[in-house]
């Protein structure tokens, strides 16, 4: 959609695109040197059990899995590494490439004995392997071939294409229960989908395999229907305990983005999702009957769907759908039931892979906030400026890199409650070429760091990159 109608449908909904006030900037709280260890996605959490918040590095190898990881504190010291450069044959296969997406390595407390363990996939000379890694030493407790191996990643007759491996967390089985960790490898409709489910010790709970419009880019896990236990969200495909499909739908062409809301009055969640390429986004409720639609008109590329009080001067809930691929136009409509309220567009317009965004509790926990990454600020509803960096930008751009490719934006952030109140900061890094891990605050914040708690923007990631 070019701006010329991004401007025109602003004005017939009465609502501005551009920035209404100055914002207030935010404050850095701590910037970790990790120039030793240059160019690596980022795994937040509590490695070694102190309280604090540690930092899993991640180096991709070949086929988007991670051939080194690095664990630093937040003071930047190293705790361990292992891992090793890709090799021999696999090198030379010409695999060895930027990645699309992050490869899986995910931090969290798998077996609830109070020590948090790392999950990854990891390069081991020639051999592709799925480990369980003790947060604190670096020593690998459990390991067995990845379930994602040349089979699924290169299947016979199929060219895969931009693989897109994830990891998550779900208590399919209840709070009561281990969780279970679902692992999901799909390649933008070019290979079959599987999914599949481990225990604590990594034995095989069930495996599922669809079509390859199966399974979407980003999943989501939530209780849906309000029994205890949660379903994990894979695009068109939900599922829940012992990998059983609850129901499924055909999008005919992958869905970019999951996301499980209450948005609706029924008891239990919705789902929303954003279709890649020729759109729509759609709603469904907890048993998969369609609530709304927006059009292939209003949503020709779903690149990506996120919920919350984007607009806190309404009731309910907004939906911004980034409708135009992965760049330029963003919609917000009502989440109950797909009314469009605004629109605005990134204020930098950039051919290529610009961002992923995420939603932030910068202002609390009951208001939410969208990052954009090729822009460095948090924006409301209508595309207003909520914070920005400020006097600190040049300096992240300086420390993360910001160009005009992939390589060279800045900058991914994760959200996490981690200093003085209830409400998230923003950690910023850069995959490619990052230097440094920022984290920063709200300019009226206290400043003071209180003790980690895992939360599901640490384990369970809402972006690519």
């Amino acid at each position: 959609m070019c701006l010329t109608t991004t401007i025109a449908l602003s004005l017939c909904l009465g609502i501005s695109a551009q920035r209404d006030a100055e914002p207030a900037p935010v404050k850095l709280w701590k910037e970790v040197d990790v120039s030793a260890w240059p160019g690596s996605f980022v795994s937040p959490g509590d490695l070694n059990g102190d309280g604090r918040l540690d930092f899993l590095l991640s180096q991709m190898g070949p086929d988007t899995a991670p051939k080194r990881l690095v664990a630093v504190d937040m003071a930047g010291k190293k705790l361990w590494e292992i891992g090793e450069g890709a090799s021999g044959e696999v090198a030379r296969a010409g695999r060895v490439n930027e990645p699309t997406c992050r490869g899986i390595a995910a931090v969290y407390d798998v077996d609830h004995d109070g020590r948090t363990e790392v999950l990854a996939e990891l390069w081991q000379g020639e051999k592709l392997t799925f480990c369980l890694i003790d947060g604190a030493t670096g020593e690998i407790l459990h390991r067995i071939p990845s379930p994602f191996d040349a089979s699924v990643r290169h299947p016979k007759g199929f060219h895969p294409t931009r693989p897109c491996p994830w990891s998550l967390i779900a208590y399919t089985r209840g709070r009561d229960e281990l969780p279970t960790i679902v692992l999901k490898y799909e390649a933008s409709n070019t290979i079959p989908c599987h999914a599949v489910g481990l225990d604590a010790k990594l034995g095989r709970l069930w495996h599922v395999e669809t079509r390859p419009t199966g399974m979407g880019h980003h999943p989501d896990v939530a209780d849906l229907d309000g029994d205890g236990r949660e379903e994990v969200i894979l695009g068109e495909t939900v599922l829940g305990a012992g990998g059983k499909i609850v129901w499924q739908k055909d999008v005919g062409i992958h869905a970019d983005f999951a996301v499980a809301a209450d948005v609706a009055p029924a008891p239990g969640k919705e789902v929303l999702l954003s279709i890649c390429q020729r759109g729509p986004a759609l709603c469904f409720d907890a048993r998969g009957n369609e609530l709304w639609a927006k059009s292939r008109e209003e949503v020709s590329h779903g690149q990506g769907v996120w919920t919350g009080n984007f607009l806190p001067e309404r009731p309910g809930l907004e939906a911004i759908i980034l409708c135009s691929g992965h760049v330029g136009d963003f919609l917000t409509v009502a989440a109950e039931d797909g009314k469009s309220l605004a629109r605005f567009q990134h204020a930098t317009l950039l051919e290529g892979y610009p961002d992923v965004p995420t939603v932030a509790n910068w202002a609390g926990p009951d208001v939410q906030s969208l990052w954009l990454p090729i822009d460095r600020r948090l924006v409301d509803g209508k595309g207003n400026t909520v914070a920005n960096l400020g006097p600190f930008d040049r300096r992240v751009v300086e420390r993360l890199g910001a160009g005009t490719s992939k390589s060279n934006l800045a900058a991914q952030a994760i959200p996490l409650d981690v200093c003085g109140d209830d409400r998230s900061e923003l950690i910023l890094y850069q995959p490619y070429r990052g230097r440094s891990i920022f984290i920063f605050t709200q300019p009226d914040g206290r400043g003071e760091e209180k003790p980690y708690v895992p939360q599901p923007a640490a384990y369970n990631f809402r972006h690519y990159f």
